[in-house]
């Protein structure tokens, strides 16, 4: 009989925090990353920016841990929208922008990966990352495109304490289309691709290079997909502006 289906889950996450404490593992109960936390500590309202939303985890995490002031979620599949909505009902603080973030405002080929929307991008997934068995061909959809500068100045983002981006590929995009909005910018916590999944993609370089060149410095990065034989293809990385920390 396995007696761990009769166990709440509040006692199992007693249990994960007693093993975390006593492995000395850094963590929060919220669990928003806790190399962010370091970072921004949660002494006061914040202003938050989540490009790629998806169904709203990242964010539904931050507002466990942190006030928001105003949170702006960016998604472009409109059937997250309702779930977005859902979610985050207060629209005094949380306003669900339903466009792509790109380096223009207008329109674009989107692929929609149906099975895995997390895996929806702009730009088309490499042969070599597709199974048929797993993932069924991605539907070419248009959707609605707007620069990061557009988004942040329409929602009166004078300061934005955390900018998430999480785009499959168009990170760089979502940076070169959002130079004014980096000024006021404390942290950035993007995924990185060190092999892209995507053709055209950035890499973890390129987003380097454009941060660093906006005097963010690399504060952490973290392992996400790892190949059987141990490659590292993508992860998270923390920037935060020299600027204004």
């Amino acid at each position: 009989m396995n007696i761990k289906k009769f166990i709440p889950n509040s006692i199992k996450q007693e249990g994960k925090y007693l093993l975390y404490r006593l492995l000395k593992i850094p963590y929060n109960r919220s669990e928003v990353p806790v190399v962010i936390t370091a970072f921004l500590p949660a002494d006061k309202p914040i202003n938050v920016m989540d490009v790629g939303a998806s169904k709203g985890n990242f964010m539904k995490s931050v507002a466990n841990y942190y006030q928001i002031n105003k949170a702006v979620l960016v998604e472009p599949l409109t059937d997250l929208k309702a779930i977005l909505n859902e979610k985050f009902p207060d629209k005094s603080r949380f306003v669900v922008e339903s466009v792509a973030v790109s380096d223009k405002s207008g329109s674009v080929d989107f692929y929609y990966s149906k099975d895995a929307d997390v895996l929806s991008s702009i730009l088309k997934i490499k042969d070599e990352y597709h199974n048929d068995q797993y993932l069924t061909k991605p539907t070419l959809i248009t959707v609605e495109t707007e620069t990061l500068d557009t988004i942040a100045n329409r929602n009166n983002l004078n300061v934005i304490d955390l900018l998430k981006i999480d785009v499959q590929g168009v990170e760089h995009l979502v940076l070169m289309s959002g130079l004014n909005t980096l000024k006021r910018t404390k942290l950035v916590y993007t995924e990185i691709s060190y092999k892209p999944m995507y053709e055209g993609s950035s890499t973890f370089f390129d987003l380097f290079k454009i941060l660093t060149e906006c005097n963010f410095r690399l504060v952490n990065t973290s392992k996400g997909w790892v190949n059987p034989d141990g490659e590292i293809i993508q992860g998270d990385a923390l920037f935060v502006n020299n600027a204004l920390l």
